[in-house]
């Protein structure tokens, strides 16, 4: 419930429809690239200075812009399914602490230990979902609501404009960022991102 729940409300801000969080994933989308941007500019120079082939490390650096939101977001999914799966097993652990209390304490005391057991097992369990696990998948949402529709489009602040472009100058050695290219990134970009999906369905 919390994983999809999240994921539409991340996508909800993306396009929009949340006030005052409009731009967020547009900000972490751009960051993203500027980030993976100025990396490659490292590794071109090197590449340069060693001989390297520098169509290669443009290619490459634009495919890892592309994919880097995707991955971002199945990690956050895998993170919120690996904590519903965490807390079950804290909840039993502080429930058989709290049992095995009787076997050396007193009766009352015992008693006392494993109520407070059972209660912050079950606070751990109730508070996971909205406050780990819907944060998460939200994030996962927002960058895909985002990064996917700016992947297919032409302006120049587009997520595609600057892998496109550098994809485009290392093919042919001119600037552009013609249709089919822009739809080779989005299925390469999209790969993460359906791979995020299967495990929010749970498939």
């Amino acid at each position: 419930m919390y994983t999809v729940g999240g994921v539409v409300a991340g996508v909800a801000i993306a396009l929009g429809s949340v006030p005052y969080l409009a731009g967020a994933a547009h900000t972490l989308a751009s960051a993203a690239e500027s980030l993976v941007g100025a990396g490659g500019q490292r590794l071109l120079a090197a590449a340069a200075s060693s001989g390297a082939p520098a169509t290669v490390v443009q290619v490459a650096t634009a495919a890892v812009a592309v994919v880097l939101p995707g991955c971002t977001a199945l990690l956050a999914v895998l993170a919120a399914r690996g904590t519903l799966q965490l807390r079950a097993v804290v909840a039993l652990a502080l429930a058989a602490l709290g049992a095995a209390s009787f076997a050396y304490q007193a009766h009352g005391h015992a008693a006392g230990a494993l109520v407070l057991a059972l209660a912050v097992g079950g606070l751990a369990v109730a508070a996971t979902g909205p406050l780990v696990v819907f944060p998460l998948c939200a994030l996962a949402g927002l960058l895909g609501g985002e990064t996917l529709p700016s992947l297919l489009s032409t302006g120049a602040g587009s997520l595609a404009a600057g892998p496109a472009g550098l994809v485009h100058a290392a093919l042919y050695g001119t600037p552009g960022s013609p249709l089919w290219l822009r739809i080779a990134l989005l299925v390469l970009g999209a790969v993460p991102f359906a791979a995020a999906a299967r495990v929010v369905l749970g498939r």
